[in-house]
C-alpha cells in the first residue's frame, strides 16, 4: 500500500511538471514537439491504471515484480528527464529576465 501511495505521488508531481506553464513555455519557444509531453502524461496514466494490479500480483508472480520494478525504474528516469527540462526552463527564464532587466 506504501508503495502505491509513492507512485501515485511520483506520478502526481510528473503531470503537474508536464502541464506546468514554465515548461509548456519552453516547449513552445524552442518549437519542440508538444505532443510528446502529451504522450509522455498518456503513457503514464495507463501505466498507473495497471500498477496497482501489478502490486497485488507481484508477491506471487516474479515475472510481475520485476515488470513493476523495469517500470517503476522508467518512471524515475522520466521525472528526472522532466527535472532536468523544467531546470533549462527555469535558467532560460531567469536569463531572459536578467537581460531584460541590465538593458533597462
Amino acid at each position: 500500500m506504501a508503495a502505491e501511495l509513492v507512485f501515485g505521488a511520483l506520478l502526481e508531481v510528473i503531470f503537474d511538471r508536464l502541464a506546468s506553464r514554465l515548461v509548456l513555455d519552453y516547449f513552445r519557444q524552442r518549437k519542440l514537439d508538444e505532443q510528446l509531453l502529451n504522450k509522455l502524461k498518456v503513457k503514464l496514466l495507463s501505466i498507473n491504471a495497471v500498477v496497482d494490479d501489478a502490486e497485488l500480483k507481484q508477491i506471487q508472480n516474479p515475472p510481475v515484480r520485476d515488470w513493476l520494478f523495469k517500470v517503476k525504474d522508467a518512471v524515475f528516469d522520466a521525472e528526472d528527464l522532466l527535472d532536468e527540462i523544467h531546470y533549462e526552463a527555469l535558467k532560460c527564464q531567469i536569463e531572459a529576465e536578467s537581460k531584460t532587466t541590465s538593458s533597462k
